[in-house]
C-alpha cells in the first residue's frame, strides 16, 4: 500500500512539473514571432508607457492572413493592413475609430504617428522595435498567454 502512495505522489509531482508554472509566463526561446503575437506598447519617445489599471493595454497584433493589423491605441481600436519587404522593411496603412479620451490622446496620437512613419522593424528577443530609418519610434513587448503548443 505504501508503495502505491509513493507511486501516486511521484506521478503527481512529475505531472505538475511538466506544466508551465504560471499562466502567461511562456515565451519562446530566441526571437519572438512578428505575426500572431500580442505586442504591448512599452516605450515611446524613449520613455516607458504606463497603463491605467482600469484601461485596456495599448497594443497591436499583426496577422499573416490578409496582412492585417489590429489593436488598441489607448482610446480607440486600430485596424488596417501592412506590407513587409526585405531586411525588415515594413509599411502600415492603419486607422482608428474617432473617440476622444481625456488623458490618453498623447499615447494614441504617438502610436498612430509611429504606424504612419515606421518603415523598418527589428525583433530583438521579446521586443519589437519600430523605426523610421535609424530613428527609434516605439518599442513593443511580446505578451504570451496560456500553454505553449506541445505542453498541453
Amino acid at each position: 500500500m505504501k508503495l502505491l502512495h509513493y507511486a501516486i505522489l511521484i506521478l503527481c509531482v512529475f505531472t505538475i512539473s511538466c506544466k508551465t508554472s504560471k499562466k502567461g509566463s511562456y515565451a519562446p526561446k530566441g526571437d519572438s514571432r512578428l505575426m500572431d503575437t500580442y505586442w504591448r506598447l512599452s516605450e515611446m519617445n524613449g520613455k516607458p508607457v504606463t497603463n491605467p489599471a482600469d484601461a485596456p493595454e495599448v497594443h497591436i497584433r499583426l496577422t499573416e492572413k490578409k496582412r492585417r493589423i489590429t489593436g488598441f491605441a489607448g482610446c480607440n481600436r486600430i485596424t488596417g493592413t501592412f506590407e513587409l519587404g526585405k531586411q525588415g522593411v515594413i509599411a502600415f496603412k492603419a486607422g482608428s475609430t474617432m473617440m476622444y479620451c481625456e488623458g490618453r490622446m498623447d499615447i494614441e496620437n504617438h502610436l498612430m504617428q509611429t504606424l504612419t512613419n515606421a518603415n523598418r522593424h527589428v525583433i530583438n528577443d521579446r521586443h519589437l522595435l519600430l523605426y523610421n530609418d535609424n530613428r527609434l519610434l516605439a518599442v513593443f513587448e511580446a505578451q504570451y498567454f496560456g500553454t505553449p503548443v506541445g505542453l498541453k
